[in-house]
């Protein structure tokens, strides 16, 4: 089965939940004031056995256009971008970060156990993440390691944007620990002078 038929199996179960599926990126997106809430459908299949993940996403437009000032990404990367992608085994933990699929009935029984995940835990969890403040707290408590889905230096520069925004009383203590985590993991001097750019535009934004 072509992994574009698989993701449309999807389209019922989220649109009943306010999603819309965007064939471009091959994703569903549903918006909210401050951004959009996204979810991934990846299919890969084997001549012996196919894969099926998926992957939860938050987009902050701020802060998303507010740290690609900053960094060297491809000119329309900005507007698509996702502040916060997160596997399902790291939620809910009843479903694996990946099903391997051998054959359409492992297939129709993945997608119902996926679909239980995201009535349970999935959409919860994105609900939660809407407020800003809850995301930047799930920023902080990993500021010093970064999340899998991301790298640091993104982690880092999201982290710090964050806090700014949404948690601006703590802003300073958390911006000394992410320049301390930049300048340790030995990053390449147009990052760190990246990172102390973006420092600068946040430490003069009101907010």
């Amino acid at each position: 089965m072509r992994k574009l038929e698989v993701i449309e199996l999807h389209h019922q179960f989220f649109n009943d939940f306010g999603f819309e599926f965007h064939s471009s990126n091959l994703l569903y997106l549903k918006n909210f004031p401050q951004g959009q809430q996204v979810v991934f459908v990846h299919f890969t299949e084997y001549p012996d056995v196919s894969y099926l993940e998926y992957n939860l996403g938050i987009r902050i437009h701020a802060v998303e256009e507010i740290i690609h000032r900053f960094l060297p990404t491809l000119s329309d990367y900005s507007d698509r971008s996702i502040t916060l992608i997160q596997t399902p085994d790291k939620i809910g933990k009843t479903i694996p970060k990946r099903f391997v699929i051998e054959n359409d009935s492992q297939l129709a029984e993945a997608i119902m156990a996926a679909e239980k995940f995201f009535v349970m835990h999935g959409f919860y969890w994105l609900d939660e993440m809407i407020q800003p403040e809850n995301l930047e707290i799930a920023f902080a408590e990993r500021k010093e390691k970064a999340f899998k889905t991301q790298n640091f230096v993104y982690n880092s520069f999201r982290g710090v944007t964050l806090a700014k925004i949404y948690n601006p009383e703590n802003y300073p203590v958390l911006r000394q620990i992410y320049l301390e985590n930049i300048k340790q993991k030995e990053m390449t001097p147009f990052t760190i002078a990246s990172f102390l750019q973006l420092l600068d535009y946040l430490d003069k934004l009101e907010v």
